[in-house]
């Protein structure tokens, strides 16, 4: 089989379909075109409860639902009944901060992981809030210490020297695990603190692995850069995922990415790179009542047949039982040898 990639992916199945992994979709209600294709999903993020009637419909197809939640903070404009009554020794901030990973226009006060109020109620609260929307699970933004303001962390150091923030973390989503024994929860880069998030949870989420903003745009990285190792996919995939997957193959990992432009061609380039690496892929889509994007999603791969075949600093390629993944960031053709003469149908460029 002979193919010719000038800097783009190729990803090739047989017709069977798939499921889709996670979806992310924060505009409530669903329009009609909306509710038909995140039921493709195994499981849709939104931001704010979703009416009752679309979770039972999703429920139906076998989607399942999960709500977001910032992991480290609330917003004072937001604050739950819960949150406003929490004393001020649950909280890292006495007077509200902005800006790092909270937004910069809005007052924001952090948990204090260690307090007896996040460790337990906190896990209570959510889980009563999710049954009562009919909803499976949690989606928890930005966790991990680095999301944490500057001066929020340190003054937990201050008040705990004895620990750390992810180990006091941890100890509420074990308490959140039990409560959602048979729920979902997801991390976003809980890889980043593995030993600590990852035992918890059944999805981890990375951003912006494939695709990079510069200068404002979001573009897709170098495959591998060898002045910028850290800039480039295959060396972020190897050095920060692989671990994780290695030591929690129990997990599920998704890589969310940005485009400003949308098209197949662009989503499928990013999900076949996230299937090379035995992960999945989502990419932001503000609305799709104009049409979906994305059947890649839904390729039926199958099982590996082999490791990820390197032929250059610029090229790979992976076959699967079902189809094959290839990707080539240069201007050479890229040969993958085919024995057995197996015909990849509806192949996506």
């Amino acid at each position: 089989m002979r193919l010719l990639l000038l800097m783009t992916v190729v990803l090739a199945q047989m017709p069977a379909e798939a499921r889709g992994a996670v979806a992310f979709h924060y505009k409530a209600p669903l329009t009609a075109t909306e509710l038909a294709w995140y039921s493709r999903f195994d499981v849709l993020v939104t931001h704010d409860p979703l009416p009752r009637a679309q979770v039972d419909a999703l429920h139906a197809k076998g989607t399942k639902l999960a709500l977001y939640e910032w992991s480290v903070a609330f917003y004072t404009s937001l604050a739950t009944p819960w949150q406003r009554g929490l004393p001020s020794t649950a909280l890292l901030n006495a007077d509200p901060l902005r800006g790092r990973s909270g937004a910069s226009d809005a007052d924001a006060f952090y948990f204090d992981p260690a307090s007896p109020q996040h460790a337990n109620e906190r896990a209570i609260a959510i889980a009563e809030k999710l049954h009562a929307i009919g909803y499976d699970g949690v989606f928890f933004d930005t966790t991990t210490h680095e999301s944490v303001h500057p001066d929020a962390l340190a003054e937990f150091a201050r008040r705990h020297p004895e620990t750390t923030y992810d180990a006091e973390f941890a100890r509420f989503l074990r308490t959140l695990r039990r409560e959602l024994s048979d729920g979902v929860i997801i991390t976003n880069q809980g890889f980043r603190a593995a030993p600590h998030i990852l035992p918890f949870v059944d999805i981890d989420v990375s951003e912006s692995l494939i695709t990079r903003p510069v200068q404002g745009r979001f573009v897709m990285r170098p495959w591998l850069d060898s002045s910028d190792a850290w800039n480039s996919i295959s060396y972020l995939m190897r050095n920060l995922i692989a671990p994780a997957q290695r030591a929690y193959p129990n997990v599920r990992f998704v890589h969310l990415n940005y485009l400003d432009t949308l098209d197949e061609a662009s989503v499928a380039r990013i999900v076949a790179i996230a299937r090379m690496y035995d992960a999945e892929a989502f990419v932001a889509q503000p609305s799709i009542s104009g049409g979906t994007l994305g059947e890649a999603y839904f390729a039926n791969f199958g099982a590996p047949r082999d490791r990820i075949e390197s032929t250059a600093k610029r090229t790979a390629y992976r076959v699967f039982a079902r189809g094959l993944a290839a990707a080539n960031f240069g201007d050479a053709t890229l040969f993958v040898p085919n024995p057995e003469r197996a015909t990849y149908e509806n192949v996506v460029t």
